[in-house]
């Protein structure tokens, strides 16, 4: 097994080879960027330990290590998946995956190895980007081999920057006639990379309330707003800049005077004279600013918030789905706190993996994205990391779909990103009153 610095790596994209059956690991030196998390899922904090590197892939396959009570196999009630194409696998496929260390334990511990034992001469080796810093160096490594006219090595990559890398013709799409499951995707979230990525795992922001002080749970935005004036100091959210909890909280406030024709426009485009629609929602959250915990206090992150909640100081919060029940099953939560969506609902996002124009696997990994889009893995990704499935919820099986009723439902989409700096400086000068922070 190999360990490599954060140099390693970069060398590594930039142009030199991998071994196959070894895992290259990405040791970041840096807090990640608040920024990059804005196309992938918020992951719950995970304890701080050593990294280490994942056993070869071309060594037996570990047990997989979920829960006991995951899903393992779909239920007989369970849509059947659609066939993945007729084709021997095999080949050496080189993984570029970046996030926290829960996700490089997934595909190490989990997803890799039940997939070997599917396909035992499908060999993958894993290379981690802790935190996803190295995005642009994995990009510039692609385009560099393009216009060698040489292969990038890089054979499916899980990152933010797809859809550029698509139309900077990187990428290969994908259509359900090469993964025949992506029939059973929501339409919008594989729209979303506009077919240059194959979406297989999600999260959303959801409300949480502790049912011992909330007896009737607001169902609607209109609710919330409503039970945040009649209840002072037992709601707060997190400042839009300092995670994406309250950043979809004010996102979905501000989409009030938005018409809804227009909102589209809002997640995929970016018109600072249209910022005007905005004032409707601004002037809510002003009006809710008195009302807020200790008289307008924002804790400083997603976790924060959830601290806030956890301790009995609030009774309500937004928050981001997969911390949140991360927090419930390690007892970080009270019991006594709930989860539910909301309508219309917060935002959330889908973590993406695609395939580069110049890979010479595609058969082989067709088949392997096919595979990933069917109850069992998508099944471990909800178990494991409390995560949403790629899948529509309607596909998983049928004890997933009701453990998580309240929270199993489609979500909205935040506003593209050039956005959101305008978006958080106004905050700070119309809600919170004060200037946004240096830096």
């Amino acid at each position: 097994m190999t360990v490599t610095s954060r140099r390693r790596f970069l060398l590594l994209v930039g142009g030199g080879s991998l071994a196959v059956g070894s895992t290259a690991l990405l040791a970041a030196c840096s807090s990640p960027n608040a920024g990059a998390p804005a196309a992938a899922p918020t992951s719950a904090p995970a304890a701080a330990a050593q990294p280490t590197a994942a056993p070869t892939a071309a060594k037996p396959a570990a047990p997989t290590t979920a829960p006991a009570a995951a899903a393992t196999t779909a239920p007989a009630a369970a849509a059947a998946p659609t066939t993945a194409p007729a084709t021997t696998a095999s080949g050496d496929i080189n993984l570029y995956v970046g996030g926290d260390v829960n996700i490089r334990d997934l595909w190490q511990k989990q997803l890799l190895p039940a997939y070997q034992k599917v396909k035992p001469n499908v060999n993958f080796t894993l290379i981690f980007d802790e935190h996803a810093l190295s995005e642009q160096a994995v990009f510039d490594k692609l385009a560099a081999a393009k216009q060698a006219g040489v292969p990038s090595g890089v054979d499916l990559w899980e990152a933010s920057r797809l859809p550029q890398a698509g139309d900077a013709g990187l990428m290969q799409k994908m259509t359900s006639k090469e993964v025949p499951n992506l029939d059973k995707v929501p339409q919008d979230s594989y729209n979303r990379y506009n077919g240059y990525g194959l979406p297989y795992r999600a999260s959303s922001v959801i409300l949480a309330y502790n049912s011992s002080m909330v007896k009737d749970p607001p169902k609607t935005l209109d609710d919330v707003i409503a039970w945040v004036k009649a209840n002072d100091g037992q709601f707060t959210y997190n400042p839009p800049d300092k995670g994406g909890s309250g950043g979809s909280f004010v996102t979905r406030v501000l989409s009030i005077g938005i018409p809804s024709d227009q909102l589209t426009a809002f997640q995929t485009q970016y018109d600072e004279s249209k910022e005007a629609q905005w004032d409707q929602g601004w002037q809510v959250l002003k009006d809710l600013h008195p009302h807020i915990y200790n008289s307008g206090f924002y804790p400083q992150g997603n976790v924060p918030v959830l601290q806030t909640l956890g301790n009995g100081s609030i009774a309500m919060a937004p928050v981001w789905s997969d911390q949140s029940l991360s927090y419930l099953s390690q007892k970080l939560l009270p019991p006594e706190v709930m989860l539910e969506q909301i309508d219309p609902p917060f935002a959330g996002s889908a973590a993406y993996l695609g395939i580069p124009a110049d890979s010479k696997n595609k058969e082989v990994l067709y088949e392997f994205l096919n595979w990933l889009l069917t109850p069992e893995p998508q099944a471990v990704i909800v178990s494991q990391i409390n995560g949403y499935p790629g899948l529509d919820w309607k596909y998983m099986p049928p004890e997933v779909q009701q453990k998580y009723a309240d929270i199993a439902k489609a979500y909205s989409y935040d506003f593209s990103p050039q956005y959101g700096t305008d978006r958080n400086k106004q905050w700070y000068e119309k809600v919170a009153g004060t200037p946004p922070p240096s830096g």
